[in-house]
């Protein structure tokens, strides 16, 4: 039987391990969080299911992995330290344990960017959250900061919106989320905009008490005065366990459209891939995709 190894377990990973498993294949799924679903599952509500209802990233995860844990899919407990290319394809796990799929899927997501500033490691749970949805109660009735001009930063900022006084969105430029985002986030009466700027610090002693702007234009430095900073201005994509052969430069991994890197064996789904366009359904659909393409390459 075809062993096929699928690493992370987002959405994306979810989609193609419990696809393959039910196609017949012997189906190992590596993740090392205990929080399966990756960035999506602090996204309060996932947009563009073809289903009726509300689901939040996490419900959508919970439901994939018991599905594939149904088809047989056997969950790994740990990520990947590294992928090496051969005569067999090889996996060492954190564990140092090694594994030799026939194929492999690597979705193993995007991490989110650090602003690189002064306090922000320093004050990360005591004022500094990259999920609204969790935290977002911390902050009733105080002003929060959000900066990021995308989907997720927008998202957020709906959230957070619902329970905080007020919320500042500091951007660099204009806002690059979808319509439906930019009209809801414009209604809002306790969202403000600065525009054309950026964090260089953030300020504060036991917590977060505000944070240091610049004017990319001007250079002019100001401060603002907040509880909450929630960063959000993309993602560094997880590939540090791929060997360079596979990857463009952007870091992302390369793919052709049928999602196969330069090794055919190996493919790419979701937020690890150049091209991959940013929308959770089309992260599942690339699961899917790709689950097909293993059954239909590999006649192990």
């Amino acid at each position: 039987m075809c062993e096929v190894a699928v690493i992370g377990g987002g959405l994306a990973g979810l989609s193609a391990a419990r696809h393959a498993a039910r196609l017949g294949r012997l189906v190992t799924l590596f993740e090392s969080s205990p929080m399966f679903g990756g960035l999506v599952a602090t996204v309060n509500e996932v947009d563009g299911l073809s289903v009726p209802g509300k689901f939040s990233g996490q419900d959508l995860a919970i439901h994939l992995l018991q599905d594939a844990r149904k088809a047989a899919v056997q969950i790994v407990e740990s990520g990947i330290a590294k992928l090496e290319l051969g005569a067999r394809l090889t996996l060492t796990d954190e564990q140092s344990r090694t594994h030799h799929p026939d194929a492999i899927v690597v979705a193993s997501g995007a991490s989110l960017r650090k602003l690189g500033v002064p306090g922000e490691d320093e004050f990360v749970g005591r004022g500094v959250s990259r999920c609204a949805t969790c935290d977002g109660g911390f902050f009733r009735g105080q002003d929060v900061v959000v900066t990021g001009g995308g989907d997720s930063a927008v998202q957020e900022a709906l959230v957070l919106a619902k329970t905080v006084r007020n919320v500042i969105m500091i951007c660099r430029s204009p806002l690059k989320a979808k319509r439906d985002y930019v009209d809801r986030i414009a209604a809002r009466e306790n969202v403000r905009f600065v525009w054309d700027s950026e964090i260089t610090e953030i300020l504060g002693d036991a917590g977060v008490t505000g944070v240091r702007i610049r004017h990319v234009n001007s250079g002019a430095v100001s401060d603002i005065e907040c509880a909450g900073l929630f960063p959000f201005i993309g993602g560094t994509p997880n590939t540090q366990f791929v060997p360079s052969s596979l990857l463009a430069t952007t870091g992302h991994i390369a793919t052709n459209p049928d999602l196969a890197t330069p090794d055919a064996r190996v493919l790419a789904v979701g937020a690890v891939r150049a091209g991959y366009g940013g929308n959770i359904v089309e992260a599942m659909a690339e699961g899917v995709r790709a689950a097909e393409a293993v059954a239909c390459r590999f006649k192990c």
